[in-house]
Parts: C-alpha cells; sequence; structure tokens
C-alpha cells in the first residue's frame, strides 16, 4: 500500500490488488472479484497508517459497493476525517480506472487498554 498525503484532513491510498490472493478462486468461482470486507480492511490500515497507532475501529457506520473490483486492480482510497472529542469520524471512497467502486464511513475511538 502506498499513501499520499493531502490536506492535513485527508489523504489517498494506492493498492494494487493481488491476482494471486487465495480469496479468488471461491468469491466468486468463475468470476472472481475482491470481497467487500477486503475494501473496509485496506481502508481500516490506511487510516492507522496516517493517524498512528492507538485508535480501535468502532463502528462501520456506512458501505456501498458500487462497482466490483478484479484482481489485478489499482485501487485508489481517498479518505477525510473529522474528529469530535474522543472519535474520528473516516468518509473513504474507493475508485479504479473503471470509476467509483465503494463509499465507506468508518467510525475509530482512542484505544485505552489492549
Amino acid at each position: 500500500m502506498r499513501i499520499d498525503a493531502g490536506p492535513d484532513d485527508a489523504i489517498t491510498a494506492h493498492v494494487t490488488i493481488d491476482p494471486g490472493d487465495p480469496v479468488f478462486p471461491g468469491h466468486y468461482p468463475g468470476f472472481a472479484v475482491l470481497p467487500g470486507v477486503y475494501l473496509i480492511d485496506y481502508a481500516d490500515r490506511a487510516v492507522r497508517a496516517w493517524r498512528a497507532a492507538g485508535l480501535r475501529l468502532r463502528a462501520i457506520d456506512r458501505c456501498r459497493f458500487r462497482r466490483p473490483i478484479y484482481p489485478g486492480d489499482e485501487v485508489s482510497i481517498r479518505l477525510s476525517a473529522s474528529r469530535s472529542q474522543r472519535e474520528l469520524r473516516v468518509s473513504a471512497s474507493a475508485a479504479t480506472a473503471r470509476g467509483p467502486a465503494a463509499d465507506l464511513r468508518l467510525r475509530y475511538e482512542e484505544a485505552t487498554g489492549p
């Protein structure tokens, strides 16, 4: 994953989807697409790299998958954040060369223990 910094409240993460990932033969047989949970994981990893450790994913407020992502696709995930007290709200938009692929809304809290 590569992360490009934008303004203080935004970044873009870039991920190339590995065609050799073992998830593809079973998701879906004959029509390999990236599982949506992978996009959530990529966005979460980008948030943690951007905002440092000490965050715990508290909620997935929105997951709208617009278009499939295929093995070998380059995915750009634009993230922006806003903070209120001990909570961080993140909006993420994923896209490929074919256009918008997903919109996510994630909520984090500061981790206070293990």
